[in-house]
């Protein structure tokens, strides 16, 4: 009986000792889980901290890299184009590279004019080429970039905040033409000339759809028809097979795929070939539609965020 009395109190305290030890390793295990559940928080709560801070590190380097570049374009033209006169010299020392200079009245377009044969360079190189969002307004590597081709198209960055050739995308309000015929060109020869406007026009954006060379006359012409007949605005500069056109291209200002159009011809400063402007009230032009054409081996150059 004794013997058997024993033998139930060594099997109930190994039910104890089991039960306790079992009770520990739970106590451990949930220990554990919680442990695991307060790291991954812990992580995850550093990726949204560590996050946030990058995206102010990245909004506050752009920012800015924009005020620097608007600095140094703003110490530029106080050198170089003071009044009506540009000093080449002084900016073929800087940039042997530059082809011109543009001045649109009453804005803070009063920019060099380069060009090289990449067009992705000046995409994010100053006119000093260091490196800046802004860029450098560019004329496209095809083109022969003393402006006696056709056809010479500028390129360059539109911004919300106006920098840099950010004006023009007023081109497609009416009564900014009205108020902005025209826009000064300097050349490195020390003639001036005259950019009359006389299209605002949203394209698509691939190549093809700004030619900078026509195998006929005809088809030169049915280009400028084409630009005319999508224009936020109708003038009455008239434009004939033998006169030459600049293009300044831009992002939309919708952040759209395609590409914003101001065209002008191009006349001698002294000329008044265009002195009577006509706006009319714009007919509301859809972005263009998707196309099925794929781009050319050399597409347009991308576009920077706008700002």
């Amino acid at each position: 009986m004794h013997s058997a009395f024993t033998l139930c109190i060594r099997v109930a305290k190994r039910c104890c000792l089991v039960y306790t030890a079992l009770m520990k390793r739970k106590k451990r295990r949930h220990r554990s889980k919680a442990e695991i559940i307060t790291a991954v928080l812990y992580g995850i709560f550093g990726l949204l901290v560590a996050g946030v801070l990058y995206g102010i590190g990245v909004g506050a380097i752009a920012l800015f890299g924009e005020t620097i570049g608007n600095h140094y374009y703003a110490l530029l033209a106080e050198k170089a184009a003071p009044a009506d006169t540009v000093d080449f010299a002084l900016l073929t020392k800087e940039n042997p590279e530059v082809r011109g200079w543009v001045r649109l009245a009453d804005t803070v377009i009063n920019l060099p004019i380069v060009q090289t044969t990449d067009n992705d360079f000046y995409l994010n190189h100053r006119f000093d080429e260091a490196k800046n969002k802004l860029g450098t307004p560019f004329i496209d590597a095809g083109n022969v970039g003393d402006f006696s081709d056709r056809h010479t198209v500028i390129y360059g960055h539109a911004l919300g905040s106006g920098s840099m050739l950010g004006s023009l995308w007023e081109y497609e309000n009416p009564n900014y033409f009205t108020r902005h015929p025209e826009i000064q060109l300097f050349l490195p020869d020390g003639s001036v000339k005259t950019l009359a406007v006389f299209a605002c026009s949203r394209v698509p954006g691939l190549r093809s759809a700004i030619p900078i060379s026509f195998s006929t006359e005809a088809d030169f012409l049915a280009f400028i028809e084409d630009l005319n007949a999508t224009s936020a605005f109708t003038s009455n500069v008239k434009i004939t097979s033998q006169d030459r056109i600049v293009s300044f291209c831009v992002a939309l200002p919708d952040g759209g795929d395609g590409r914003l159009l101001v065209s002008c011809k191009l006349t001698d400063a002294a000329a008044d070939n265009c002195t009577k402007l006509t706006p009319v009230t714009p007919v509301e032009t859809a972005a263009p539609a998707e196309t099925t054409q794929a781009p050319e081996s050399t597409t347009l150059p991308e576009e920077s965020p706008q700002g």
